[in-house]
């Protein structure tokens, strides 16, 4: 582990100084058996893992999760997975998105549950951050915020007085200032959401949930946020680290987000998990399609409101964005 990585994993609510991590040329990273990893290689495969028992509370995720990961992995054991994707080396930095409140946002049961399988693969407990944004916003959701100390770090990026980058870096047509989080310290990224509709962005599930990683995401909402959510994806620091994509959705929301809805939403019961954001999201997007069909509102489309960053995502060669070449695997 780098010098710099390991004075913010031991002085993480203090000002930042240091060269930031350099990210290699390629996007293949080394798991836990030592093996040459390119992402791409489970591009399109998208697992729905579903429990009848997996209520809107989700209070014991972890064994639905570890077979879920069996399952993307083609593993027999859920540690199995956890160590083809990463390694005791790695600093993970877990994306959650925390805006909408407890009724919809990542549980901590399942967070503890991720937390659980990267120690599986042989990662510390001390070089594990959960984050988002605000450090308000993740105590809402009932996580214990830490910044300091032993075991795993849980705090937004306002908790560091240089929380962002100081210099604008460019994906397509999106300047920005990345969270150091993920930017300089993080080697490896889980991002984990909700299945949601969104009023601006027509769904927010995975892709968008990386606005929550730069200074300015206020700037690229217009267009139905395309093709910037794309953009923001295509950046080195979020296409050469997230290994692993989850969406936490004991219930999920057709109409009327962001925020939660109670007049909108249903029990799905379970977890969706991908190694590509793109298929995930497009898989959603059919979900949440489904559901409005059923309860006899408009399309996305009619709403002036598609989601055609996933498309854009597609074409950029981010993910698999055609619904007829997406492995769904049931679990």
């Amino acid at each position: 582990m780098s010098r710099n990585r390991r004075y913010f994993l031991q002085r993480s609510g203090q000002c930042l100084v240091g060269a930031p991590f350099v990210l290699p040329a390629a996007a293949f990273f080394r798991n836990a058996y030592g093996e040459s990893i390119n992402p791409d290689r489970l591009k399109g495969r998208v697992v729905l893992a579903r429990d009848a028992g997996y209520d809107a509370f989700a209070k014991n995720p972890a064994g639905l999760l570890e077979r879920g990961m069996a399952a993307l992995l083609e593993t027999e054991r859920g540690e199995d997975a956890w160590r083809r994707l990463f390694r005791r080396e790695d600093v993970v930095a877990v994306k959650v998105n925390a805006l909408a409140g407890p009724r919809l946002s990542p549980g901590w049961p399942l967070v503890q549950a991720v937390v659980k399988g990267l120690k599986s693969a042989g990662v510390p407990a001390g070089q594990i951050i959960v984050w988002d944004r605000s450090s308000r916003e993740l105590q809402r959701l009932g996580y214990p915020v830490n910044t300091s100390g032993d075991g795993v770090k849980i705090f937004g990026t306002d908790a560091l007085r240089q929380g962002y980058e100081e210099t604008i870096s460019r994906a397509g047509s999106v300047g920005s200032c990345f969270s150091r989080i993920i930017a300089q310290y993080a080697t490896a990224v889980i991002n984990v959401g909700v299945l949601k509709d969104h009023d601006l962005a027509g769904i927010s599930v995975l892709l968008k949930n990386f606005f929550g990683a730069i200074h300015n995401p206020n700037k690229y909402h217009d267009q139905n946020c395309s093709p910037y959510v794309a953009h923001v994806n295509s950046h080195p620091t979020i296409r050469h680290k997230v290994r692993l994509n989850i969406v936490d959705a004991p219930v999920a929301q057709y109409h009327g987000g962001p925020a939660f809805n109670g007049g909108y939403d249903w029990t799905f019961g379970g977890l969706i998990l991908a190694a590509d954001a793109v298929a995930a999201d497009r898989v959603a997007l059919e979900l949440i399609h489904g559901q409005r069909q059923r309860a006899g509102l408009r399309t996305l489309r009619q709403e002036d409101r598609y989601p055609a960053y996933i498309d854009v995502a597609g074409e950029m060669g981010l993910g698999e964005a055609k619904l007829t070449a997406i492995r769904q695997i049931e679990v």
